[in-house]
Protein backbone atom coordinates (compact mmCIF):
# COMPACT_ATOMS: atom_id res chain seq x y z
CA UNK A 1 0.00 0.00 0.00
CA UNK A 2 2.88 2.64 0.74
CA UNK A 3 4.02 2.03 -3.14
CA UNK A 4 0.68 3.38 -4.58
CA UNK A 5 0.17 6.03 -1.52
CA UNK A 6 3.84 7.39 -2.86
CA UNK A 7 2.50 6.98 -6.70
CA UNK A 8 -0.66 8.95 -5.44
CA UNK A 9 0.85 12.01 -4.21
CA UNK A 10 3.60 11.87 -6.57
CA UNK A 11 0.93 12.12 -9.64
CA UNK A 12 -1.38 14.20 -7.82
CA UNK A 13 2.24 16.78 -7.20
CA UNK A 14 3.12 16.56 -10.47
CA UNK A 15 -0.51 17.34 -11.64
CA UNK A 16 -1.15 19.79 -9.57
CA UNK A 17 -0.41 22.79 -12.85
CA UNK A 18 -3.35 21.21 -14.05
CA UNK A 19 -5.32 22.29 -11.27
CA UNK A 20 -6.86 26.18 -11.73
CA UNK A 21 -4.96 28.98 -9.68
CA UNK A 22 -5.20 32.15 -8.78
CA UNK A 23 -4.64 35.06 -11.47
CA UNK A 24 -3.72 38.05 -9.48
CA UNK A 25 -0.81 39.18 -7.98
CA UNK A 26 -1.80 39.34 -3.84
CA UNK A 27 0.45 41.23 -1.96
CA UNK A 28 3.32 39.55 -0.74
CA UNK A 29 4.21 38.96 3.01
CA UNK A 30 7.10 38.52 5.18
CA UNK A 31 7.21 36.65 8.14
CA UNK A 32 8.42 39.54 10.38
CA UNK A 33 5.45 41.27 9.60
CA UNK A 34 2.60 38.51 10.16
CA UNK A 35 4.91 38.09 13.67
CA UNK A 36 4.42 41.36 14.36
CA UNK A 37 0.29 41.24 13.84
CA UNK A 38 0.24 37.85 15.40
CA UNK A 39 1.31 39.32 18.44
CA UNK A 40 -1.22 42.49 18.22
CA UNK A 41 -3.84 40.32 18.01
CA UNK A 42 -2.79 38.33 21.05
CA UNK A 43 -2.78 41.16 22.92
CA UNK A 44 -5.61 42.35 21.93
CA UNK A 45 -7.40 39.05 23.12
CA UNK A 46 -5.47 38.60 26.11
CA UNK A 47 -7.16 42.13 27.41
CA UNK A 48 -10.44 41.12 26.20
CA UNK A 49 -10.34 37.98 28.05
CA UNK A 50 -8.72 39.86 31.15
CA UNK A 51 -11.75 41.84 30.85
CA UNK A 52 -14.54 39.01 31.51
CA UNK A 53 -14.69 38.42 27.61
CA UNK A 54 -16.94 40.18 25.02
CA UNK A 55 -20.23 40.96 24.97
CA UNK A 56 -22.64 38.92 22.83
CA UNK A 57 -24.62 40.87 20.19
CA UNK A 58 -27.89 38.67 20.62
CA UNK A 59 -30.18 41.58 19.46
CA UNK A 60 -31.28 41.81 15.84
CA UNK A 61 -30.17 45.23 14.37
CA UNK A 62 -32.24 48.06 13.91
CA UNK A 63 -33.21 48.31 9.98
CA UNK A 64 -30.94 45.12 8.81
CA UNK A 65 -33.13 44.45 6.19
CA UNK A 66 -32.78 47.78 4.54
CA UNK A 67 -29.16 47.84 5.61
CA UNK A 68 -28.07 45.04 3.98
CA UNK A 69 -29.95 45.72 0.66
CA UNK A 70 -28.30 49.19 0.57
CA UNK A 71 -25.02 48.19 1.24
CA UNK A 72 -25.55 44.78 -1.71
CA UNK A 73 -26.82 47.22 -3.71
CA UNK A 74 -23.51 49.51 -3.43
CA UNK A 75 -20.90 46.49 -3.26
CA UNK A 76 -23.10 44.55 -6.55
CA UNK A 77 -22.53 47.76 -8.41
CA UNK A 78 -18.60 48.62 -8.07
CA UNK A 79 -18.10 44.79 -8.42
CA UNK A 80 -19.78 44.97 -11.54
CA UNK A 81 -17.74 47.67 -12.99
CA UNK A 82 -14.51 46.02 -12.35
CA UNK A 83 -15.74 43.00 -13.52
CA UNK A 84 -16.57 44.66 -17.03
CA UNK A 85 -13.83 46.67 -16.89
CA UNK A 86 -10.89 43.70 -16.34
CA UNK A 87 -13.34 41.47 -18.64
CA UNK A 88 -13.69 38.65 -16.24
CA UNK A 89 -16.70 36.77 -16.49
CA UNK A 90 -18.84 36.19 -19.83
CA UNK A 91 -22.22 35.24 -18.63
CA UNK A 92 -23.05 38.22 -16.41
CA UNK A 93 -21.21 40.35 -13.56
CA UNK A 94 -24.58 40.13 -11.00
CA UNK A 95 -25.36 37.98 -8.23
CA UNK A 96 -28.37 37.39 -6.04
CA UNK A 97 -27.55 38.32 -2.14
CA UNK A 98 -29.31 36.40 -0.04
CA UNK A 99 -29.97 37.16 3.82
CA UNK A 100 -30.42 33.98 5.65
CA UNK A 101 -31.45 33.01 9.53
CA UNK A 102 -28.30 31.50 10.96
CA UNK A 103 -26.13 32.49 13.74
CA UNK A 104 -23.31 31.41 12.52
CA UNK A 105 -20.92 34.54 11.93
CA UNK A 106 -20.39 33.40 8.49
CA UNK A 107 -20.89 34.34 4.86
CA UNK A 108 -20.48 32.02 1.93
CA UNK A 109 -20.58 32.41 -2.14
CA UNK A 110 -21.67 29.88 -4.11
CA UNK A 111 -21.07 30.97 -7.37
CA UNK A 112 -24.49 32.66 -8.09
CA UNK A 113 -25.24 33.74 -4.81
CA UNK A 114 -23.74 35.56 -1.90
CA UNK A 115 -25.52 34.63 1.34
CA UNK A 116 -24.89 36.58 4.31
CA UNK A 117 -26.03 35.08 7.82
CA UNK A 118 -27.60 37.12 10.20
CA UNK A 119 -25.14 36.26 12.88
CA UNK A 120 -22.45 37.86 10.76
CA UNK A 121 -25.21 41.63 10.76
CA UNK A 122 -24.88 40.80 14.55
CA UNK A 123 -21.54 40.69 13.79
CA UNK A 124 -20.41 43.64 12.01
CA UNK A 125 -20.78 47.31 13.04
CA UNK A 126 -20.85 49.56 10.54
CA UNK A 127 -21.63 49.57 6.51
CA UNK A 128 -18.28 49.43 6.41
CA UNK A 129 -17.92 46.38 8.02
CA UNK A 130 -20.72 45.03 6.05
CA UNK A 131 -19.72 46.07 2.58
CA UNK A 132 -15.80 44.33 3.51
CA UNK A 133 -17.84 41.51 3.61
CA UNK A 134 -19.80 40.98 0.87
CA UNK A 135 -16.75 42.52 -1.22
CA UNK A 136 -15.05 39.51 -0.22
CA UNK A 137 -17.96 37.19 -1.21
CA UNK A 138 -18.63 38.85 -4.40
CA UNK A 139 -14.72 38.46 -5.24
CA UNK A 140 -15.56 35.09 -4.88
CA UNK A 141 -18.29 34.67 -7.53
CA UNK A 142 -16.34 37.05 -9.92
CA UNK A 143 -13.13 35.10 -9.78
CA UNK A 144 -14.76 32.13 -10.34
CA UNK A 145 -13.55 30.67 -7.15
CA UNK A 146 -16.49 27.83 -6.53
CA UNK A 147 -15.94 26.38 -9.94
CA UNK A 148 -12.36 26.18 -9.74
CA UNK A 149 -12.62 24.17 -6.62
CA UNK A 150 -14.87 21.62 -8.04
CA UNK A 151 -12.81 21.63 -10.80
CA UNK A 152 -9.84 20.79 -8.76
CA UNK A 153 -11.72 18.37 -6.73
CA UNK A 154 -12.75 16.54 -10.22
CA UNK A 155 -9.16 16.13 -11.40
CA UNK A 156 -8.48 15.09 -7.88
CA UNK A 157 -10.47 12.37 -7.95
CA UNK A 158 -9.78 10.83 -11.74
CA UNK A 159 -6.22 10.38 -10.31
CA UNK A 160 -7.36 8.97 -6.93
CA UNK A 161 -9.49 6.68 -9.44
CA UNK A 162 -6.64 5.87 -11.77
CA UNK A 163 -4.62 4.45 -8.15
CA UNK A 164 -7.61 2.48 -7.14
CA UNK A 165 -7.97 0.71 -10.29
CA UNK A 166 -3.92 0.22 -10.54
CA UNK A 167 -4.41 -1.29 -7.06
CA UNK A 168 -7.22 -3.41 -7.85
CA UNK A 169 -5.35 -4.80 -10.99
CA UNK A 170 -2.53 -5.88 -8.40
CA UNK A 171 -5.13 -7.36 -6.06
CA UNK A 172 -5.48 -5.00 -3.51
CA UNK A 173 -8.60 -3.75 -2.15
CA UNK A 174 -7.92 0.21 -1.31
CA UNK A 175 -12.22 0.54 -0.41
CA UNK A 176 -11.76 3.81 -2.76
CA UNK A 177 -9.12 5.40 -0.68
CA UNK A 178 -7.36 7.17 -2.64
CA UNK A 179 -10.42 8.24 -5.02
CA UNK A 180 -11.76 9.71 -1.71
CA UNK A 181 -8.13 11.24 -0.81
CA UNK A 182 -7.95 12.59 -4.22
CA UNK A 183 -10.92 14.50 -3.94
CA UNK A 184 -10.13 16.19 -0.72
CA UNK A 185 -7.15 17.29 -1.77
CA UNK A 186 -8.00 18.60 -5.49
CA UNK A 187 -10.53 20.80 -3.38
CA UNK A 188 -8.47 21.76 -1.27
CA UNK A 189 -5.66 22.70 -3.74
CA UNK A 190 -4.86 26.86 -3.81
CA UNK A 191 -7.74 27.08 -1.22
CA UNK A 192 -5.78 29.11 0.74
CA UNK A 193 -4.90 31.12 -2.60
CA UNK A 194 -8.37 31.63 -3.59
CA UNK A 195 -9.32 33.18 -0.39
CA UNK A 196 -6.34 35.21 -0.38
CA UNK A 197 -7.21 36.63 -3.83
CA UNK A 198 -10.83 37.15 -2.62
CA UNK A 199 -9.29 39.54 -0.16
CA UNK A 200 -7.10 41.20 -2.65
CA UNK A 201 -9.96 41.46 -5.40
CA UNK A 202 -12.71 42.42 -2.15
CA UNK A 203 -10.70 45.68 -1.25
CA UNK A 204 -10.79 46.85 -4.84
CA UNK A 205 -14.20 46.38 -4.84
CA UNK A 206 -14.48 48.03 -1.22
CA UNK A 207 -12.52 51.23 -2.94
CA UNK A 208 -14.86 51.33 -5.93
CA UNK A 209 -17.60 51.48 -3.68
CA UNK A 210 -17.17 54.26 -1.74
CA UNK A 211 -16.75 52.78 1.35
CA UNK A 212 -13.95 53.26 4.09
CA UNK A 213 -11.14 50.49 2.98
CA UNK A 214 -9.53 50.17 6.68
CA UNK A 215 -12.57 48.03 7.83
CA UNK A 216 -11.53 44.99 5.82
CA UNK A 217 -8.53 44.51 7.99
CA UNK A 218 -9.90 45.88 11.40
CA UNK A 219 -12.24 43.16 10.85
CA UNK A 220 -9.89 40.24 11.15
CA UNK A 221 -8.68 41.45 14.34
CA UNK A 222 -12.45 41.62 15.56
CA UNK A 223 -12.73 38.20 14.15
CA UNK A 224 -9.93 37.41 16.44
CA UNK A 225 -11.52 37.97 19.24
CA UNK A 226 -14.47 35.62 18.33
CA UNK A 227 -12.02 32.45 17.01
CA UNK A 228 -8.01 32.98 18.95
CA UNK A 229 -7.10 29.94 17.17
CA UNK A 230 -7.22 32.08 13.69
CA UNK A 231 -4.64 33.97 14.48
CA UNK A 232 -2.68 31.40 13.61
CA UNK A 233 -4.00 28.46 11.92
CA UNK A 234 -4.14 28.48 8.17
CA UNK A 235 -5.28 25.14 6.65
CA UNK A 236 -8.38 26.33 4.45
CA UNK A 237 -8.49 29.89 4.97
CA UNK A 238 -5.07 32.23 5.32
CA UNK A 239 -4.85 33.39 9.19
CA UNK A 240 -6.17 36.59 10.60
CA UNK A 241 -2.91 38.12 11.31
CA UNK A 242 -1.61 37.05 7.46
CA UNK A 243 -5.28 38.85 6.48
CA UNK A 244 -4.87 42.02 8.08
CA UNK A 245 -0.83 42.47 6.88
CA UNK A 246 -2.04 41.01 3.39
CA UNK A 247 -4.85 44.03 3.29
CA UNK A 248 -2.88 46.66 4.76
CA UNK A 249 -0.98 46.00 2.03
CA UNK A 250 -3.35 46.06 -0.71
CA UNK A 251 -4.70 49.52 1.10
CA UNK A 252 -1.24 51.20 0.48
CA UNK A 253 -1.67 49.69 -3.16
CA UNK A 254 -4.95 51.49 -3.40
CA UNK A 255 -3.57 54.45 -2.14
CA UNK A 256 -0.98 54.57 -4.46
CA UNK A 257 -3.14 54.63 -7.60
CA UNK A 258 -5.57 57.08 -6.30
CA UNK A 259 -2.30 59.76 -5.72
CA UNK A 260 -1.13 58.72 -9.48
CA UNK A 261 -4.90 58.80 -10.91
CA UNK A 262 -4.02 55.36 -11.97
CA UNK A 263 -7.22 53.07 -12.60
CA UNK A 264 -8.72 51.45 -9.56
CA UNK A 265 -8.42 47.68 -11.00
CA UNK A 266 -6.66 44.89 -9.86
CA UNK A 267 -3.26 43.74 -10.84
CA UNK A 268 -3.84 40.57 -12.68
CA UNK A 269 -1.33 38.47 -14.38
Amino acid sequence: MKFFSKLFYLAFCVGLAACQAPTTYSPELNKQEVHEEESNQQRMVDAIVARGGKPKAWKNPKNMRKQFETVGENIEKAGAEICVEARLQKNGCYYYFRLVRNEDINAVADGKNIVIFTGMMRFVESDDELAAVMAHEFAHNLMGHVAAQNKNATFGKILGLAVDAIADSQGLSTGGEFTKAGTEIGALSYSVDFEKEADYIGIYVLARAGYDVKAAPNLWRKMSIEDPEGIYNSVTHPSHAERFVALQKAIYEINYKRKHNIPLIPDFK
